[in-house]
């Protein structure tokens, strides 16, 4: 009697151990669907190779669903083909017609930039451009520019607003020796087309001849010569103060067309010079810029005349006429 009664007492604690069992069971997934366990994730790839920006960009839709309470990983490979599909290095798009407005609507640049061999374009110096600025703006490398151009130090330093440079990008054919060559055709050429133009000679208008006022007993600032007269790239007025240190603050030089130049605060010591440069520039400790878009001194027999703020001469200068050499 014992021993049934022990039977039945191990079945119903099972019975019971199942139900409740099968209870907790279904109240955990009622609370947690298995679809609640499945994260998808999204991923929207852009794939460019050109900074064109009405370009048409190709974009690839990736939904990777990862294992639940891990870390959702791409599946592998799934890019492989776009890796292969474009170049690790983008390709250098040039802008036609933004090229066609830097050049300011000129036919001739438009039609040799035209002309230029693959990889090779034109660009019009712009007011803070630097050969290597450059050459970093179009991802070329700024000594080859400067070798293709026939640039140095100096001549680089002389560049102007609106001068033209031939840009080497990677595979660009061109060398210093063509360039060189193409701008002595084009020299030629051009001269040839003017003699055949030419009519009629004009001869410039002469200056009168003035009479040089009188310069103070005491003056010690003196005009020494102008250089490059009639090149507006390259004309100027040297001036050197050959006595004591003194600042010519509210000075003149003038000339005899009523072209007058004020200079600001500058203070020149003994023995020190400057030059007075026609054209526009910025300037500099030993360079002034009278910013004028002409030369000032094209016909020999200019007179200059520098004053002080007392309106006192201090000095004068006849533009001499150039010497011909036999």
């Amino acid at each position: 009697m014992q021993r049934r009664s022990l039977v039945i007492f191990i079945v119903l604690n099972v019975l019971i151990s199942l139900g409740v069992a099968f209870g907790v069971i279904s109240m955990w997934n009622s609370q947690n669907p298995p679809s609640a366990g499945v994260q998808v994730i999204t991923l929207e790839v852009r794939i460019t190779n050109t900074p064109d920006p009405n370009a048409t960009i190709p974009v690839r839709i990736i939904t990777a669903t990862p294992v639940p309470g891990s870390i959702g990983l791409l599946p592998t490979g799934v890019l492989d083909d776009v890796a292969t599909s474009f170049s690790s290095a983008p390709e250098v798009t040039v802008d036609v017609q933004a090229l066609s407005g830097a050049l300011g609507g000129s036919t001739t640049l438009q039609g040799t930039a035209t002309a230029l061999p693959p990889n090779c374009i034109l660009h019009v110096i712009a007011s803070g451009d630097t050969p290597f600025g450059v050459a970093q703006q179009y991802g070329a490398n700024g000594f080859d520019l400067m070798e293709v151009n026939g640039l140095n130090d100096q001549t680089a330093s002389s560049l102007q607003i609106g001068d033209v440079l031939i840009v080497p990008l990677e595979g660009c054919p061109l060398t210093a020796a063509d360039v060189a060559a193409s701008q002595a055709t084009e020299t030629a050429t051009t001269s040839a087309t003017v003699e055949a133009e030419a009519t009629t000679e004009v001869s410039p208008t002469a200056r009168p001849t003035l009479t040089l006022p009188p310069t103070a007993a005491n003056a010690q600032v003196a005009i020494l010569e102008v250089i490059g007269a009639g090149d507006v790239t390259t004309e100027g007025v040297v001036i050197r103060n050959t006595g004591n240190t003194i600042n010519i603050n509210g000075w003149t030089l003038s000339d005899d067309l009523g072209n007058t130049y004020t200079f600001a605060e500058r203070v020149l010591f003994s023995n020190a010079q400057i030059t007075l440069f026609s054209r526009v520039g910025q300037d500099t400790a030993i360079a002034l810029f009278w910013n004028k878009s002409a030369p000032l001194f094209a016909q020999p027999g200019a007179v200059l005349t520098l004053r002080d703020r007392n309106n006192t001469v201090q000095s004068t200068y006849r533009v001499p006429a150039p010497v011909s050499l036999p």
